[in-house]
């Protein structure tokens, strides 16, 4: 008797193809997920590495001069950062061995995928970024 209830049936062809195609299903939804959020990532390192490459070429200049700071808001501009504001960055020159600063203050809006009603859509969440660097002048 016991046999007779807990038989097992064969899978049959669709439930295994049912299976497998909502486990790619289920897949792919994770890597968009995962690669979405590796490009916020990736974009704000960049943000830090502009901010660094600017911050050397401060050390040797002892200021900030207006085409690199232009270059510098270009940069941040192709990363997606925008409202960009240099407010207490040091812009005038500087003696040897003085502190020069580099801050700057952005908006960059991080692409969140949002779920309702079991679609997803990609939403705009703008966050406010804030880069402080500070060093010695070397000229």
């Amino acid at each position: 008797m016991r046999n007779i209830l807990f038989r097992k049936k064969e899978a049959t062809v669709i439930e295994n193809m049912l299976v497998s195609m909502i486990s790619l299903v289920m897949v792919c939804a994770f890597l968009v997920i995962v690669f979405g959020a590796f490009s916020s990532i990736n974009d704000k390192w960049s943000m830090r590495q502009a901010a660094r490459e600017t911050l050397l070429i401060m050390e040797t200049e002892g200021y900030l001069k207006p085409e690199d700071e232009q270059a510098l808001i270009t940069e941040l501009t192709g990363y997606g950062l925008y409202d960009i504001n240099l407010t207490g960055t040091t812009k005038t020159e500087v003696d040897y061995g003085d502190r020069i600063y580099l801050k700057i203050t952005g908006t960059y809006d991080d692409n969140i995928l949002a779920f309702a009603g079991g679609v997803s859509q990609v939403a705009s969440h703008p966050t406010t970024i804030t880069i402080q660097r500070q060093t010695t002048a070397k000229q």
